[in-house]
């Protein structure tokens, strides 16, 4: 815990720059509101409908956060990583790998297309499908930009056991557990979780109700793995080759454009998450902090929600 303390503290006495630290906050703020108002991502970009435009249209989305935050950073600290190509070129690939995964939804169109399948086994699948996708999508994109331009440089964007610590990550979660626990019994907290709600498709596949959720919940707290991948390991480990610490920023405005079809409190506390997760992640060069908060928070949620029902609702 020490040492991420340390981390943070000299992070924020490094980097720290009124103009730029305003600019974010306004830019943040004020997308935030304007989703909130308009729906910017749940009316607007879903709209569109499963097409190739409506990833070019998330890749817009995503990029427009992060310019936002990167160009006017560059200028006002006079960084000059604007004029090397290789923060154009690898900042532009993982922006389009955001945009292409936001308007991704062939797998869904193909599970609807089977015939023979009742509508609850058709819905597991999707649900799953959500989960698994991103392991094609995500890992030969990543796999290929390391090769092509990180081949030098240690482990996979972050995903590795070195330097890692359990520990302060655990001791986080035991505190947040009684929290959780409570929010538990509230009643959207239950229509939310769990994700997938095994007693709406009871004998989907032959299989009893712990045999669905075990599966699902396999690939649901797995999937985590790829928003820190793409975060905090591409857009901060990744880019710290051509921007040093100066990546921080510009991926906390993306992160928190990822939040924009969540309530707004979740946005507004993924800038501050995001903001922590990043300067873990830029001094250890591992992400796995990071995945364990998110699966450990989507794990205790997950199994909250079940209790309540095959529990307290009994």
């Amino acid at each position: 815990m020490k040492k991420i303390v340390g981390y943070i503290r000299d992070f924020v006495k490094q980097d720290f720059h009124a103009g730029l630290y305003a600019w974010t906050f306004i830019f943040l703020a004020a997308a935030i509101i304007l989703n909130t108002q308009f729906h910017i991502e749940r009316k607007m970009l879903n709209g569109l409908g499963h097409t190739v435009t409506c990833m070019a249209a998330y890749f817009v989305f995503y990029a427009v956060a992060y310019y936002a935050v990167a160009v006017p950073q560059a200028l006002l600290l006079k960084a000059g990583y604007l004029h090397n190509k290789m923060f154009w070129i690898k900042s532009l690939l993982f922006l389009l790998l955001l945009g292409v995964d936001g308007g991704f939804y062939y797998h869904k169109e193909y599970i609807q297309s089977i015939q023979g399948i009742s509508s609850g086994e058709k819905y597991y699948l999707s649900t799953l499908s959500n989960n698994m996708y991103r392991y094609l999508l995500y890992i030969p994109v990543l796999l290929f930009a390391k090769l092509a331009f990180d081949r030098g440089r240690d482990g996979f964007y972050g995903l590795a056991l070195k330097k890692f610590d359990p520990k302060p990550y655990l001791f986080f979660l035991l505190l947040i557990a009684p929290v959780l626990f409570a929010l538990s019994f509230q009643a959207d907290f239950q229509r939310s979780y769990p994700q997938m709600k095994p007693w709406r498709i009871p004998g989907a596949f032959g299989w009893e109700a712990w045999e669905l959720s075990s599966v699902f919940e396999f690939f649901y707290l797995s999937d985590f793995v790829f928003v820190e991948l793409i975060f905090r390991g591409a857009l901060v480990i990744g880019m710290t080759s051509v921007m040093g610490r100066h990546a921080v920023l510009p991926m906390i405005a993306a992160y928190c454009f990822l939040h924009f079809g969540k309530p707004a409190a979740e946005a507004i506390g993924s800038v501050f998450g995001g903001y922590l997760l990043g300067i873990i992640a830029l001094n250890s060069r591992n992400i796995l902090g990071g995945y364990a908060i998110h699966m450990g928070l989507a794990f205790l949620m997950e199994m909250m929600g079940l209790l309540q029902y095959y529990v307290f609702k009994k």
